[in-house]
């Protein structure tokens, strides 16, 4: 099926910061609730609007054909643009987000799975070579596949047919599934056959990211509290100058840059979800100064807290005329959405 019969087949698109940005934790870890006994899955999503998805990494390997349009990648601390037909690659070890033009939203086609999945049973080692493109991500690993190489098109038919197994219950559709899912990795593997990186690149992220753990669970059990970069350093027991240069380099932001994020995200929650003042919210997400939350939350969001509020607060009040028109409109015709 061409990406314009997918763009209008009957389908419902899901928001991407929605469904994505509750799920993340304060590691930046975005968990998907996958079935664990058979860990895959494949979404549609919509991509854009005035919110952003937080930086985030996981444990699963991303997939993500874009339909329509061009989104703008950030992963660590550089930027990557996709245009419509490409796929990009996103491994497990890397932070990353997407964002479209504003006032735009795009479409894509995502499938996520967990290695175990490739994994479980493997006694032969096949398992490394399929999950090689995913272990080799360093800082200059070329995420995007062109869709002049006919790999996205290739991979696109294929996640529609995983989609059209799920979920996989029989052993047969579990089997067809795993097919499938192969089909894809080895075209990767022929694809990225000349980059010449180790699965030591992967085995050194990870290890990075364990580092910082101790400093994750904190900030999520104290975010509304003062953390200095002083006090952070001494969690994970570097210097300041050396935790600093490290904090960055493995989650693609600064300290203070990353904290920002994880309380605002918080503060959204609350704002489109209780009646809280404006006041006792930035408060609670930790800015002792009202002005400050509103500078902070307008420079991420793009809109100043009260805005934000009207905004989710008429979506949520108006969800049945909301179903109606627009779930009816994007059914219809995707392409016809802003």
């Amino acid at each position: 099926m061409e990406r314009g019969m997918w763009l209008k087949s009957k389908r419902n698109w899901e928001d991407g910061y929605t469904v994505i940005t509750p799920q993340i934790t304060a590691d930046g870890n975005h968990r998907w609730p996958f079935d664990l006994s058979f860990p895959i899955d494949v979404r549609f999503f919509r991509f854009g609007g005035r919110n952003r998805i937080r930086m985030n990494r996981h444990d699963y390997s991303e997939l993500l054909c874009l339909l329509s349009g061009e989104l703008v990648w950030q992963i660590q601390d550089r930027q990557v643009m996709q245009k419509e037909g490409d796929l990009i690659v996103i491994g497990s070890t890397l932070y990353h987000r997407p964002w479209a033009s504003p006032g735009r939203y795009e479409k894509a086609v995502v499938l996520y799975f967990l290695p175990e999945l490739i994994e479980h049973g493997d006694a032969s080692g096949e398992a490394a070579e399929y999950l090689m493109p995913f272990r080799i991500q360093d800082a200059a690993f070329p995420h995007v596949v062109p869709a002049r190489t006919g790999i996205a098109v290739q991979s696109l038919e294929l996640m529609k047919l995983i989609h059209a197994e799920l979920p996989a219950i029989t052993n047969r559709s579990r089997l067809t599934v795993k097919t499938y899912l192969k089909m894809i990795l080895i075209s990767l593997m022929n694809h990225y056959s000349d980059y010449g990186k180790t699965h030591e690149v992967f085995e050194r992220r990870q290890a990075a990211i364990q580092r910082l753990g101790p400093l994750f669970d904190l900030l999520e059990k104290h975010f509304n509290e003062t953390m200095t970069i002083e006090s952070a350093a001494d969690v994970v027991g570097m210097s300041q100058s050396h935790f600093r240069r490290f904090f960055k380099q493995v989650t693609g932001q600064s300290f203070v840059t990353y904290v920002n994020h994880f309380r605002i995200a918080k503060a959204q929650h609350l704002l489109a979800t209780t009646e809280k003042s404006i006041l006792e919210i930035s408060q609670e997400v930790g800015f002792c100064d009202q002005s400050y939350f509103g500078s902070v939350f307008r420079r991420l969001v793009r809109t100043p807290p009260l805005q934000y509020r009207k905004v989710t607060s008429r979506v949520s009040v108006n969800a049945p005329s909301l179903q109606s028109d627009t779930q009816r409109a994007l059914i219809a015709d995707p392409l016809s959405q802003p």
